[in-house]
Formats: C-alpha cells, structure tokens, sequence
C-alpha cells in the first residue's frame, strides 16, 4: 500500500483506463493530469462544495471485461481548496482492504466499496446524466429510451409526457451534438408540456450548451418572468452555457427582479454562475442582495463562493470593501461571530 498514494496510481496500477469528472456543480470531465494534480494538492478543486470535491470515476479493463465501474468518491478540502491528504490515503485503504491492489473481480465481482465516509449517492438527476455522459463518453449505444424523447418532441400533442423516462430525457441532452436532434429542441420547446421544460433544463445544467440554446432558454424566461420555477429552471439549464454575455446580462437583470431576490434563486446563481460575480455590477447587488435576504442565507452562501478558487480573491475583497450598506457591514460581522450594531 506504501506505494500507492493516489486514487490515480491505483487505477493505473489496476491496469484500467479510466474517466474522471467533476460532480459538485454540474457534472464536468476533468482531465486526468489536472484530477492527480487535486488528489496531491499541488492544485485545489476548482468547483468545491460543502468543502469537499466530488467525482464521479468511471473506469474498466478492456482485457479482462467488457463491463464498465463507477466510484462516487467526495474528498474532504482544506481552508485553501486543496485535498486533506490524510482522508484521501483513508480512502485508499478502504479501497484497498475490499478489493487488492489488483482489482480482482473475482473476490468483488462488481468492484463495489463498503460503506464508508467517502463515497456518496448522486441525486437521480446526475445519475441519469452520468450515465448518459459516460455512454457518449465511451462510444457506447445509448438506451431506447432516447427515441421516445424524439417521439414526444416531434409529436407533444400525440403523447404523454408522463411516459418520458429521466433516463431518456438525459440520453436526449447528452445527444444535442447531433443536428438533427439539436434542431428539433431548438424548434419544439416552446411547444412542449411545462414540465417537460423543466426536465429538460434540469439536465441540460450538466452540459455545455452553445448560443443558439442559451437564447432559447433566455428568450423563454422573458416570456413570463413572473414564473418563479421557470427562473430556478433557466438558471440550472444555463450553468455551462457558452454564451457568457448573454448569461451575465440575464443575471444582472434576475437581480433587479423580484423573483431574483428570493434565497432560491440566490443560492442558484450561487451554486451555478459563481464566475459571473468577477464582474463588479452583478457582486455588489448580489452580495447586497444577500445581506439583506429574509432568510439570512449570507454566511452559508459566502462561505461558500470564498471557497471556489476562481473567485477566492473577489469574494475576499468584499470584506475590504469601503463603502458598504449598514446591512452588509453587520452581515460580515456575523460572518466572524461579531455583533456589529
């Protein structure tokens, strides 16, 4: 066990090839270079929560067995964003006294992983779309459930929305490389059953999305901004949108809405668009915004965006910030257990 010091090293050894992502905030492919940079901490996770990384690790030998593994593993992080080294050589142990060093299915034919502090259980959600990113991932067919998604959306009015499965909503986003596909959600949303809307924004938060669906995302909030749960659900669809100006300008304008000021849409923007708050317009109302929110959800919220690495320096510079409200000033106080009046 001496010498193996990372989940990395184990898999190589194991002799399998593997993929790694990122799952605290979206689920992100995470180059394996950068992944053994977190586990030694010479890099900090770039998307922490709950001070903790999260992975999802698919992994597989081609020359024992056909079939594929997969770890949810959430690693414990410093004040700095870096990998405790100490639980993650726990979790090697745990990984090692249940399988050997050798991954031999034999003994553990599943590869599974006693319970243990370590690994968690995604929501249904990323379940369905790790699944289907693992999949394209891989090169391997996706379910049938995909060609019932494409029987409602071409047809809504034919069918029951109810009869669409998670799994096949999310084979659907994971397939929007596809033209064809790409064109029919571009040309059928705003025609579908509201909660067949949601779903798809929902999943569609784990993928990077391009311009022309960030528009139409966009565009359908604008029709009715009073909807609170179209808003949570534009917010979620964008989280990897590629059309930064669009997304920043929809921000700014969610802040000065009603419905953008409410400790739900506030946490989303929060766990979803933390990069936008490098641009000083949207921090200052959002951490404003924050300090005078009903249900007080300032110090969970700053600590956590102080603890996401591309923003670290920005949320510390609130603290310094001259001119802040009363509000703000006493919300920082409490922040460091001070009774500010």
């Amino acid at each position: 066990m001496s010498q193996i010091n990372t989940i990395s090293e184990f898999l190589l050894q194991a002799g399998t090839d593997y993929r790694v992502f990122d799952m605290a905030r979206g689920i992100r492919p995470l180059e394996s270079q950068l992944f053994l940079e977190i586990e030694n901490a010479t890099m900090p996770a770039p998307y922490p929560r709950q001070q903790h990384a999260w992975f999802g690790i698919l992994f597989f030998n081609k020359q024992m067995s056909h079939e594929h593994y997969i770890w949810f593993v959430k690693l414990p992080l410093d004040e700095q964003g870096l990998v405790i080294g100490a639980a993650r050589q726990q979790f090697l142990q745990i990984v090692v006294d249940a399988l050997g060093q050798t991954l031999d299915n034999k003994n553990n034919p599943n590869n599974q992983l006693p319970e243990n502090p370590f690994t968690f259980v995604p929501n249904q959600q990323q379940l369905a779309d790790f699944n289907s990113i693992g999949r394209v991932e891989l090169k391997i067919p996706l379910s049938k459930h995909l060609e019932l998604v494409e029987e409602y959306l071409t047809n809504p009015e034919l069918h029951d929305w109810r009869a669409v499965s998670l799994q096949g909503i999310a084979n659907f986003t994971a397939s929007l490389h596809q033209v064809t596909l790409r064109q029919l959600m571009l040309r059928q949303f705003s025609t579908l059953a509201p909660d067949m809307q949601y779903a798809l924004c929902a999943s569609l938060e784990n993928h990077p999305i391009d311009e022309e669906i960030s528009t139409l995302l966009i565009n359908w909030y604008h029709q009715d901004v009073e909807d609170e749960k179209r808003l949570h659900s534009v917010l979620r669809g964008l989280c990897q949108s590629q059309a930064k100006a669009a997304v920043n300008s929809l921000i700014s304008s969610v802040l000065n809405s009603e419905n953008g000021q409410t400790s739900a849409a506030l946490m989303l923007i929060a766990a979803r668009h933390w990069q936008y708050m490098k641009e000083s317009s949207i921090l200052g109302l959002y951490v404003e915004l924050l300090a005078i929110c009903e249900d007080e959800p300032f110090i969970g919220l700053y600590s956590d965006l102080v603890q996401i690495p591309e923003i670290r320096e920005t949320m510390l510079g609130v603290l310094r910030w001259p001119e802040k409200s009363l509000k703000l000033s006493q919300a920082i106080g409490q922040l460091f257990g001070q009774n500010t009046p």
